[in-house]
C-alpha cells in the first residue's frame, strides 16, 4: 500500500527579510521538509489574496500556524484570514509555531486553540515558541533541543493527519 505524503499548510503572516517571523518560519519549514511525512505548502497572507486561502487550505491534511503575540493576542489579519476560510478547517489537526516578548507566543497560541475549537478543528496540544534570543542572527536555534522539539510536534501532527485525511475521504464531516 502506497502513503502519500501529508500535504502541510504553513501559514504565515509575512515574509519580509529581516523579520524576526521569517526566521521562525523559513526555520520550521526546513523542520517540515526534512520530516519524511510532509510536503509543506508555504502560504504568505501578505502575497496570498484572502480569496486563494480557502482551496489551499482544503487541500492541506494538516497545518501549522506561524504567528507573533500582539497585545496578548494574535494579529487581526490572521484572524480575518481564519474567518475567510471557515469550512476547510473541519476535521484538520492544527499546529502553533508562535513568537513573542516575555510569553514567547503562549498567549497567542491559547486563544487561537480557542478558535480553532470553534472552526471543529484539532488544536495539537504541544507547541513550539519562541523569543528573538532563541535564535542565531543567521536563523539557527541556540537549544540543541529545538529542532528535536519541532520532530515531535510534526510527528504528532501526522499521527493526526492520517486518520482524520481518512475519515474526510470517506464519510462528510457533520455540521
Amino acid at each position: 500500500m502506497t502513503v502519500h505524503p501529508l500535504r502541510l499548510a504553513v501559514l504565515t503572516r509575512n515574509l519580509e527579510p529581516g523579520r524576526f517571523g521569517t526566521t521562525v518560519t523559513r526555520w520550521f519549514e526546513r523542520q517540515a521538509e526534512r520530516h519524511d511525512e510532509f510536503k509543506p505548502d508555504l502560504i504568505d497572507l501578505s502575497a496570498v489574496p484572502v480569496a486563494a486561502l480557502p482551496s489551499r487550505i482544503n487541500e492541506a491534511d494538516a497545518i501549522a500556524i506561524v504567528t507573533a503575540e500582539y497585545n496578548h493576542a494574535y494579529p487581526g489579519d490572521l484572524k480575518t484570514a481564519i474567518d475567510a476560510v471557515r469550512r476547510p478547517w473541519y476535521a484538520k489537526p492544527v499546529a502553533f509555531v508562535v513568537y513573542g516578548g516575555r510569553s514567547r507566543g503562549l498567549r497567542a497560541a491559547e486563544q487561537l486553540r480557542l478558535v480553532f475549537g470553534e472552526l471543529h478543528a484539532v488544536p495539537i496540544r504541544d507547541t513550539l515558541a519562541f523569543h528573538e534570543s532563541d535564535f542565531t542572527p543567521t536563523g539557527n536555534p541556540l537549544d540543541p533541543t529545538t529542532d528535536p522539539a519541532a520532530h515531535a510536534l510534526l510527528t504528532q501532527l501526522a499521527w493526526w493527519s492520517r486518520p482524520l485525511r481518512e475519515a474526510r475521504t470517506t464519510t462528510t464531516y457533520p455540521s
